[in-house]
């Protein structure tokens, strides 16, 4: 009967650890391309609209602003 020393039982801890860490960061990696996927469509819907012209000043912000750019005033 073979009885393991501590650097065998750490040396199997460390790759234990390591297979872990391994398997965040995929579970990471794939839940930040979600994220940049949605980001793209949204900034490519927010963009592809016409831009909205401020009552107020008459500046150009973008389709979805709230506020305008320029002035700050709030738009419909």
């Amino acid at each position: 009967m073979r009885v393991s020393g501590p650097w065998e039982d750490l040396r199997d801890t460390f790759s234990r650890v390591g297979e872990e860490i391994e398997k965040a960061f995929s579970v990471a990696g794939k839940e930040m391309e979600k994220a940049f996927k949605t980001a793209r469509e949204k900034v490519r819907e927010a963009t592809s609209r016409e831009p909205i012209n401020c009552p107020n000043c008459g500046e150009k912000s973008l389709a979805g602003s709230k506020f305008c750019s320029n002035c700050g005033k709030k738009l419909s």
